[in-house]
C-alpha cells in the first residue's frame, strides 16, 4: 500500500517532479545528510530549492520501529503540529509512504527551503561575529525560548533540540527544523524530557555564552524574574544532565565507540587547547585511524586520527616521520601543520588541504609517467612506500604529491626496491600493463638508474604482487570493511557494496518482495530471477532456490552458490573480464545452516550471444564477435578459470567485448593438469551451442584455446 500527497500551493514544475514516491526516490541532488535509514538531498524546481527526505527500512531497533508509528510520518506530523502551534518552521511540500503487510518499506517528506538561513550550530563552529552582537543575541534566545515553551506548554518535547536544528536568517528569525523524534509525554517522564530538551541547547550555550546570558534565556523560557527553588533544582539537572558524556567534543574514546556511524561535523579536542571540527569524513577504519576534511585555526585541513587504544603512538610518529624524511628529500608532500595528542589515548595530524587536487589516472598514461618517476626518485634516495598504490599521490597545482607518511620507511635491498616496483605496476588494469610497461619502466630509470631491473624478474615480481592484491581483494568482499558492508546474523547473512549500501536498503531488507514486482527473466527449480527498477536503476535479483528437504540438507552446510557467484564476479572484474556489477550477496540461514540465497548485480543491455550469432548461421560470425570470443577464452585460460556451463546464452554481446554470466559453477584451478580437464569439458559444451559440423561451429572452434 502507498500513500503519497502533494500539499497545495505548490507550483504545477513541482508537482510534477513530485508526483509520486517513485518520482521522489529517483531524484538526483546534492546529498545535505545521510544514515543508516535517511538521505537528505537538496534539489531546485523553477528557481525553489527543496529538501528531499528519504526514509528506508526499520534501522538498528527494527523490532521498535516495526511496533511504533514510521519515523517519516511522525516527522510530517510534527511540522504541521508547529504550523499550527505558530512556531516558525519549514513549508510541508509533500509527503507519503510505502508499506507492504502492514510493514514499512520507505517514504519521503519535502520541504521548501527556508532562504538565507543558517543553522545556529553552524554559527558556533565558524565564531560568527553575530554571535558577539548583544541585541541579535538578545533577539535570537528570547525567540528559541518561546519556541521551547509553545512546544512544553503542549507536553510536546523535540527529543533533539541542538543548535543544529534552529536555523536563522538575516533578519534573525529563528526557525525550528527536523523533529521525528518528538511527541507528547505524561509527567513523571514530561520533566525529564523537558530538561533532556534543554540540555541539550545548553550543550553548545555554556561554550558560547556567559552564565549570566544563559540565566536570562532561562528566566525567558520560564517567564519570570526571578528564580524559585524549583527553578535552581531544574537548572542544576540541566547543567549536569551530560556531565560525563558530553557530546559537544569528541576524544579518541567516542571516536573509538562511533565505529563507522561517525556524525559530521564533530568537533574534536586538541592537546593545545584548540578545537579542530570534521565536516567530512574521507576514510574510516573504525577504532583504529579516520581521514577528515575539517576546519582548524580558520583555515581548511586534512586531519589523520589515530585512535587505537594501543598502537596509536606508533603510527602517529611513523607519520610524522614519513612526512618529515619526505620533506628532506626534497619529494612535494602535503605540509605538515600541526601534530599531537587527543584526549583519551590518540593522536593526530594536520595537514594542507589540497583542494581540487586529484589522483593520477590508472591508463593515463602521462599521469602514471610523473608516478612512476617520482617513485624512482625514493628508491634512488633510499626511502620507498610500503604500500604505494596509485591512491597515495594526488595531482595539483602543477605537481604531483607523494602522501600518506605512515607509509613511508627507509628501503633496504634492490629486491625490496624491485618488489615496490611490481606492487606500483601490479594497481594498473592487467590488459593495459603489458601496453605500457616500456614507457613507464623508462620514466622509471631515468629517475633511478643505479637499479638493475631485470624483465624476467619485475614480471614475475608483478604477477606475486597482483595475486595477492587478488585474494586480499576476495578476502574483503566477504568480511566488514571500507568497500563492503558485510552482517552475519543468526537469520542471514549479507555482504554488500559499502557505497552502494543507501541505494540497496529496500531491496536488502525484503529481496522476494522486489523479485516477484519485477520482469520475471526466468522462473526455474534451481533458480528464479527478474529484472527489477530502483531509483531510475535496473538491476537484476537472482535467487538461487531449494528444490526439496534433500536438496536442502545438501546445501546447508556449503556455501551457496550465490556466494561462489559473488567471489566469482569480484574475481572477474579484478581480473578486466567483463561480467555485471555484483551488488549485493544475501542468504538465509539458521544458526550455521544456509538456506535460500540471493544475488544482486547491475543490468546489463544486450543480445545474448545465441541470439547475436541466429542471424549469421549461414555467412559465419561477424569479425568483430569471433575476436571477442578469442579474447575471453584466451584471458580465462591464462588464469585458469574454468566456467563449469559455456551455454551461449550465459554471454551477452555489449559493444566489442563479451559478458560473462552465471559464475556459480566457475572455479580457478592451482594446478595446470586439473584445468585442462575442466577446461575440455566446457570447450565441448560451449560448441554444442551450434550445429554439429557447422560453420559457426567450425568459427568458435578456431577461436577457442586447444583442448
Amino acid at each position: 500500500m502507498s500513500q503519497w500527497l502533494v500539499l497545495p500551493g505548490v507550483d504545477a514544475a513541482a508537482t510534477a517532479r513530485f508526483a509520486d514516491l517513485d518520482a521522489v526516490f529517483a531524484l538526483e541532488g546534492e546529498i545535505v545528510a545521510k544514515d543508516s535509514t535517511t538521505r537528505t538531498v537538496r534539489v531546485e524546481v523553477n528557481g525553489r530549492r527543496y529538501y528531499v527526505k528519504r526514509y528506508h527500512g526499520l534501522g538498528k531497533k527494527p523490532l521498535k520501529r516495526l511496533l511504533a508509528k514510521p519515523r517519516v510520518q511522525l516527522e510530517w506530523e510534527n511540522l504541521q503540529r508547529f504550523a499550527d502551534w505558530g512556531i516558525p518552521t519549514a513549508r510541508l511540500v509533500a509527503y507519503g509512504l510505502e508499506s507492504q503487510g502492514g510493514r514499512f518499506v520507505r517514504g519521503a517528506l519535502i520541504t521548501a527551503e527556508i532562504p538565507d538561513t543558517t543553522d545556529l550550530g553552524k554559527l558556533a563552529r565558524s565564531h560568527d561575529p553575530r554571535l558577539k552582537s548583544q541585541s541579535w543575541r538578545n533577539g535570537v534566545s528570547a525567540q528559541v525560548a518561546d519556541i521551547a515553551r509553545r512546544m512544553h506548554g503542549r507536553r510536546f518535547v523535540h527529543g533533539d533540540l541542538k543548535w543544529r536544528n534552529l536555523l536563522v536568517d538575516t533578519a534573525g528569525k529563528v526557525f525550528l527544523i527536523d523533529c521525528p523524534s518528538g511527541g507528547f509525554w505524561w509527567p513523571p517522564f514530561l520533566q525529564y524530557r523537558i530538561v533532556k530538551d534543554l540540555a541539550c541547547l545548553d550543550k553548545v550555550a555554556k561554550r558560547q555564552l556567559s552564565r549570566t546570558q544563559r540565566l536570562r534565556f532561562y528566566l525567558d523560557y520560564a517567564q519570570k524574574k526571578r528564580l524559585d527553588d524549583a527553578d535552581k533544582r531544574r537548572i542544576r539537572q540541566i547543567a549536569g544532565f551530560f556531565a560525563g558524556r558530553d557530546e559537544a567534543q569528541e576524544s579518541a574514546e567516542s571516536l573509538r565507540a562511533g565505529g563507522r556511524r561517525l556524525l559530521v561535523p564533530s568537533t574534536i579536542a586538541l592537546d593545545d587547547g584548540r578545537e579542530l571540527v570534521v565536516e567530512r569524513w574521507l576514510r574510516i577504519l573504525p577504532g583504529k585511524r579516520l581521514t577528515g576534511i575539517g576546519n582548524w585555526n580558520g583555515q581548511t585541513v586534512l586531519a589523520k586520527l589515530f585512535i587505537a587504544a594501543r598502537g596509536s603512538e606508533r603510527h602517529w610518529l611513523r607519520e610524522c616521520r614519513g612526512i618529515d624524511s619526505l620533506n628532506r628529500h626534497g619529494l612535494p608532500t602535503a605540509q605538515r601543520l600541526a601534530a599531537g595528542r587527543l584526549e583519551g589515548a590518540g593522536h593526530f595530524v594536520l595537514t594542507e588541504y589540497l583542494q581540487g587536487a586529484r589522483a593520477p589516472g590508472a591508463t593515463a598514461a602521462g599521469d602514471l609517467e610523473g608516478v612512476f618517476g617520482v617513485v624512482g626518485r625514493m628508491h634512488a634516495q633510499g626511502i620507498l612506500q610500503e604500500d604505494v598504490h596509485l591512491g597515495n599521490f594526488l595531482l595539483g597545482k602543477d605537481k604531483l604529491y607523494v602522501i600518506d607518511g605512515d607509509a613511508i620507511r627507509p628501503a633496504g635491498s634492490d629486491r625490496e626496491r624491485l618488489d615496490n616496483l611490481a606492487l606500483l605496476f601490479a594497481q594498473l588494469p592487467q590488459a593495459a600493463c603489458s601496453g605500457m610497461l616500456p614507457g613507464l619502466l623508462a620514466a622509471y630509470r631515468k629517475a633511478n638508474p643505479h637499479l638493475d631491473v631485470d624483465a624476467a624478474q619485475l614480471k614475475a615480481a608483478i604477477v606475486r604482487a597482483r595475486e595477492a592484491r587478488l585474494a586480499d581483494y576476495l578476502d574483503k568482499c566477504l568480511r566488514d570493511c571500507s568497500l563492503f558492508k558485510v552482517a552475519k546474523r543468526a537469520d542471514r547473512f549479507f555482504s554488500l557494496v559499502r557505497d552502494e549500501a543507501d541505494f540497496l536498503a529496500p531491496l536488502i531488507a525484503d529481496p522476494d518482495a522486489w523479485l516477484e514486482q519485477g520482469i520475471p527473466i526466468k522462473r526455474g527449480r534451481t533458480a528464479t530471477l527478474a529484472l527489477v527498477e530502483l531509483n531510475g536503476r535496473r538491476l537484476v535479483i537472482k535467487r538461487y532456490n531449494i528444490k526439496g528437504a534433500g536438496h536442502a540438507l545438501s546445501r546447508a552446510w556449503r556455501p551457496s552458490r550465490a556466494w561462489h557467484a559473488w567471489i566469482e564476479a569480484h574475481r572477474l572484474r579484478f581480473l578486466g573480464i567483463a561480467t555485471p556489477r555484483p551488488l549485493a550477496l544475501i542468504e538465509h540461514r539458521l544458526g550455521p545452516l544456509r538456506g535460500r540465497a540471493w544475488l544482486i548485480t547491475e543490468y546489463c543491455e544486450g543480445p545474448h550471444l545465441q541470439a547475436r550469432l541466429a542471424e549469421h548461421a549461414e555467412s559465419g560470425a561477424p569479425a568483430k564477435v569471433k575476436e571477442a570470443v578469442r579474447t575471453l577464452f584466451a584471458r580465462l585460460a591464462a588464469e585458469r578459470l574454468s566456467h563449469g556451463d559455456l551455454k551461449a546464452t550465459n554471454f551477452l554481446c555489449c559493444g566489442d567485448e563479451l559478458v560473462v554470466l552465471d559464475l556459480d559453477a566457475m572455479r580457478r584451478h592451482d594446478r595446470e593438469a586439473a584445468w585442462r580437464k575442466a577446461w575440455q569439458k566446457d570447450r565441448a559444451r560451449f560448441l554444442h551451442n551450434w550445429p554439429e559440423g557447422s560453420i559457426l561451429q567450425r568459427e568458435m572452434d578456431s577461436a577457442l584455446p586447444p583442448a
